[in-house]
């Protein structure tokens, strides 16, 4: 199999520590000569490598960049770094923060750029390592460095002097490298987090002032300027997502992630009416079902300091404020506990080829590593409507069985047919004793345990031969699976940014609104969420069995989960559950390292290119090297 594929049957497994690693520092405070702390603050991996090719990333130091590769090895006891190169950076008032990868265009040589207090970006030739050139305009300290996904020439770096500088690396521009800078009015304190849209096409920024703002990249100049545009207002801005200082943004599809230091959260939201893919052509139905779409050369926002939001994505005036749709919408938080007060933690999202699922990762600052996979909440909430839909086709069955004769006609029409399987990260349900036919018409259980971790429901034989056989109930039941074949299953990977920004606000679309559930099987449950047609279902079951004499088996729609326990079940809403944005969603897999010792603070999380590889780097410059279906 090829290194860069995960075995289907791991699809669902989530990284294992695999390596614990520190490295010396001489860096001393150029002011008073006294030694600091010694600190990783960043770390990155070379995007460029073919697929397959071990990976290779780089670690941020305040006076080193340490450039590592990691050799694939089933030795769990081996260490997997290897060091390849130790760049130096001997500037007496460096102390470096933030890298990225580059490469020169002409030669393919990999380039690193780095920066930090000194308020320059220095870019290396690794291989050589040697510095190729010196990036100088920001009038404060350099807090993050971005390259564009789509150009490898281009960086973006945000500064204490509250502006985002965007840079070419190509020869035609190296007398004025600096093709825009974004300021203006947008920021008003010390920026320290950026990141790119996978198009390229824009950018976020967040710092110091609450503010996180979306800016609109115009095309790089083909030939050399003079002097950079300087793009004053962002398309889009906001001070309402978060009440303290934002250190870390990020995209994650058109959705957005982002955290703030007072917060023991991160939290996922959208902007109404933005679209990567959208045109210069709206709908003529109504505005607050379908949005304009906002053309690049749309008029960004202008500054109005009495507006916490303002967005270029809702050009709608005539709307009142009372019917006009919300800027943005909170959509889920994701629990981080042990961080509150903690400058500088960053998250990241694997965003990995090949239908990989997306996993967020963090660590806290008491040694926490916590992962979150993406899919999980999706197929989580597709395995539960399916439970329900085989629950209300089984009261149906039950009532036409009834009708049919009694109990000796019902054991001859019953056929199992709706097997409705659990994802694939759900361990099996424990396996139950099957009921008979009799049983079931005499109020038993309808579910059958086990079956290889399936809930099978009971259908008569006229509606298993209406829909087709076992062929029309896949085809009526499901969507593209990665089990063909297999009846009532739906993909074990769905995904997760269209069902998020579909289902998780809920509602009205305003910020924070959703529609609150029962969990499913809790005691006391009284079903709330059970559709009309479901009602109406269990209405004509009770009578139909008034009139047979018989006793039908109702249920809510988390009974049918059965095999489970009630704590599983608990554990499984409180890691899955979207349909409140106020819920702060539990990691789906936490590992404590040292607990007992010095606490380690996560600066820091990149993801290998294809998702084998996670590192963490902190305090005491220490990095943590993570595993994904290593054996």
């Amino acid at each position: 199999m090829p290194p860069n594929k995960a075995p289907s049957s791991n699809e669902w497994d989530l990284p294992k520590l695999r390596a614990s690693i520190n490295f010396q520092d001489d860096w001393k405070d150029p002011v008073s000569g006294e030694s600091i702390a010694h600190e990783f603050f960043d770390v990155k991996f070379y995007p460029y490598n073919p697929v397959g090719a071990p990976p290779v990333f780089a670690i941020a130091s305040k006076k080193h960049v340490i450039i590592c590769r990691i050799t694939q090895n089933t030795d769990s006891n081996t260490n997997p770094i290897e060091v390849l190169k130790l760049i130096r950076d001997d500037d007496e008032n460096a102390a470096n923060c933030s890298c990225c990868w580059s490469k020169d265009m002409e030669t393919g040589q990999p380039w690193l750029c780095i920066a930090g207090a000194d308020a320059k970006v220095k870019v290396y030739d690794v291989k050589e390592g040697k510095l190729v050139k010196t990036l100088v305009g920001h009038g404060g300290g350099i807090n993050d460095l971005v390259t564009s996904p789509l150009n490898p020439s281009l960086i973006a770096s945000c500064s204490d002097d509250t502006t985002v500088r965007i840079w070419s690396l190509l020869p035609i521009h190296s007398l004025q490298p600096c093709m825009f800078i974004l300021g203006g009015d947008a920021h008003t304190w010390d920026l320290l987090s950026i990141s790119f849209h996978d198009t390229g096409r824009y950018l976020l920024s967040a710092g110091h002032d609450q503010t996180i703002n979306l800016w609109t990249i115009p095309s790089c100049p083909t030939e050399p300027v003079t002097h950079p545009l300087v793009i004053h207002y962002p398309h889009f801005s906001t001070k309402e997502i978060h009440n303290s200082l934002v250190d870390c943004v990020s995209f994650f599809g058109d959705l957005i992630l982002s955290r703030a230091c007072w917060e023991e959260t991160i939290v996922l939201w959208s902007i109404s009416g933005f679209s990567s893919s959208s045109s210069s052509s709206s709908s003529s139905s109504s505005l607050v079902d379908n949005p304009p779409l906002l053309p690049l050369e749309a008029a960004p926002t202008t500054f109005d300091p009495s507006k916490l939001t303002r967005s270029a994505f809702w050009q709608a005036p005539d709307l009142s404020p009372e019917t006009r749709p919300a800027y943005f919408t909170r959509l889920l938080q994701f629990k981080t506990a042990d961080c509150k007060g903690q400058f500088y933690l960053r998250f990241k999202v694997l965003h990995a080829p090949g239908g990989k699922h997306p996993v967020l990762a963090f660590c806290n600052a008491r040694n926490k590593f916590m992962f979150w996979d993406l899919s999980r909440l999706g197929s989580w909430q597709r395995y539960l409507q399916e439970v329900k839909e085989a629950q209300e086709e089984e009261a149906e069955v039950e009532v036409v069985a009834q009708k049919e004769g009694g109990r000796k006609n019902y054991r001859e029409v019953v056929r199992r047919v709706r097997v409705v399987e659990q994802p694939g990260w759900m361990p099996p349900a424990r396996k139950q004793p099957r009921k008979t036919a009799a049983a079931l018409a005499a109020g038993g259980t309808a579910a059958g345990g086990g079956g290889g971790g399936g809930t099978t429901y009971p259908s008569t034989a006229a509606n298993y031969r209406a829909a087709g056989g076992v062929a029309g109930v896949a085809a009526a039941g499901s969507t593209t699976s990665g089990r063909a074949g297999r009846p009532g299953t739906r993909s074990t990977s769905p995904d997760p940014e269209t069902l998020l920004s579909a289902a998780a606000g809920g509602g009205s679309g305003r910020p924070g609104s959703s529609s609150t559930r029962d969990r499913p099987g809790s005691r006391g449950s009284t079903a709330t969420t059970t559709t009309a047609a479901a009602a109406a279902t269990a209405a004509t079951a009770a009578t139909a069995a008034t009139t047979t004499g018989q006793t039908v088996n109702r249920r809510s729609p988390g009974i049918g989960l059965g095999g489970y326990t009630q704590k599983q079940l608990d554990e499984w809403h409180d890691q899955c559950d979207i349909t409140d944005s106020h819920n702060e969603i539990k990691p789906h897999k936490t590992v404590t390292v040292d607990g007992k010792g010095q606490h380690f603070v996560g600066r820091q999380v990149a993801w290998s290119p294809e998702g084998d590889w996670c590192v963490v780097v902190g305090n005491s410059n220490r990095a943590m090297i993570f595993q994904r279906w290593g054996k």
